[in-house]
């Protein structure tokens, strides 16, 4: 050990271990709470998936019913899922159609679009 002017310099063995355990304590924090955080995005784009998938099934069944008409059976298979319609006849120019979608047998809560038959506008979409 070197002295400076009688005193002794500062060695290692009592500095490097403390410091060394507390970076690698903040660097285990960081590396999990960046772990929680992938899973919650990963999570997030799973359902917003879901939902996409669920909106393209029943967007494409309401347009197969505007197009061409009433569907006898009320039922149109989509790789996402099933969709089941029901219309009714407002007035003679407005159709309310019912949808519901179902999917691993989950059904999901229903929408009711109202068009017009002749333009084959959407007037409403709840």
């Amino acid at each position: 050990m070197q002295r400076l002017r009688g005193k002794p310099l500062l060695d290692n063995r009592g500095f490097i271990l403390p410091y060394t355990l507390l970076l690698l304590m903040i660097v285990l924090a960081l590396a999990l709470a960046s772990k929680d955080l992938f899973i919650s995005k990963y999570q997030y784009l799973s359902n917003m998936k879901s939902i996409q998938e669920r909106n393209v099934s029943v967007s494409h069944a309401i347009l197969l019913e505007i197009e061409n008409g009433p569907d006898p059976s009320g039922h149109v298979r989509t790789q996402f899922g099933e969709v089941l319609t029901t219309s009714q006849l407002l007035n003679p120019q407005e159709v309310q159609l019912e949808v519901i979608f179902t999917r691993d047998d989950k059904v999901f809560l229903p929408a009711t679009v109202v068009y017009n038959r002749e333009t084959k506008q959407i007037i409403r979409w709840e």
